[in-house]
C-alpha cells in the first residue's frame, strides 16, 4: 500500500510539473521565493499590528509558530525522513528557476509555515483570513509546480503547519493589554 501511494505521489508530482506556461511560471517562482523563511507571514503580522497595536500580541504567537514551523521541519522531520527531492531521484525532472534546495524533500518547510503562518495570521487579522488562506495554499503548491517537492511532503506540511497553528494559540490569539501591560487570551467562548 505504501508503494501504491509514493507511486500516485509520483504521478501527481510528475503531471502537476509537466503542465507549464511562462507567466504560471513566473508566478509560482515568485510565490514560492515569498515563502521563504516565513517572511511572508511576518511581515503581514507586522503590517496588522501596525494597523491595530493591541495586535501585537498575535504577532510574537506569529514568530513563534513560524519558528516552530522551521525547528520541527528543518531540524528533526527532514532529516528523520531523509527523503530525496524530485530533482535529485528523477534525473529528467524540471526545476523552475535556478535554486535548488540542499536540504531534504519531505516535509515541506514552506507549507508548513505557510499554513501556521496562515492559521495565527486568519486569528489575528479576520478580515483578510480567506486570503491568507489562498496565499498559503498558493504558496505550498508552488513546491510542487517549481519541480522542488512531491505533492504528499506539501500535504505533510500543511497538515503539521495547522497543528503548529493550533498549538501555538490554542484556537485564540493573544491581545495585549495596554492597561497592565500583559499579554492575555480573550475572555469567553
Amino acid at each position: 500500500m505504501f508503494d501504491a501511494l509514493l507511486a500516485a505521489d509520483g504521478a501527481l508530482r510528475a503531471w502537476f510539473t509537466t503542465h507549464h506556461t511562462a507567466w504560471l511560471d513566473v508566478l509560482m517562482l515568485a510565490l514560492s521565493s515569498v515563502g521563504q523563511a516565513g517572511t511572508v507571514w511576518i511581515i503581514l503580522g507586522a503590517v496588522a499590528a501596525l494597523e491595530q497595536p493591541r495586535r501585537a500580541g498575535r504577532l510574537w504567537q506569529l514568530i513563534l509558530a513560524i519558528a516552530l514551523a522551521y525547528v520541527l521541519v528543518d531540524l528533526v522531520l527532514k532529516p528523520a525522513f531523509a527523503r530525496s527531492r524530485p530533482f535529485e531521484a528523477l534525473l529528467h525532472v524540471r526545476v523552475v528557476g535556478s535554486w535548488r534546495p540542499v536540504t531534504y524533500s519531505f516535509p515541506s518547510g514552506h507549507a508548513c509555515s505557510a499554513f501556521a503562518g496562515a492559521w495565527v495570521l486568519s486569528l489575528m487579522w479576520q478580515r483578510v483570513a480567506a486570503l491568507v488562506w489562498a496565499l498559503a495554499a498558493l504558496i505550498a503548491f508552488s513546491r510542487i509546480y517549481i519541480g522542488v517537492h512531491y505533492p504528499l511532503d506539501v500535504l505533510a506540511g500543511a497538515l503539521l503547519g495547522l497543528g503548529v497553528g493550533a498549538l501555538v494559540t490554542g484556537g485564540r490569539a493573544w491581545y495585549i493589554d495596554r492597561s497592565s501591560l500583559r499579554i492575555s487570551a480573550p475572555q469567553g467562548p
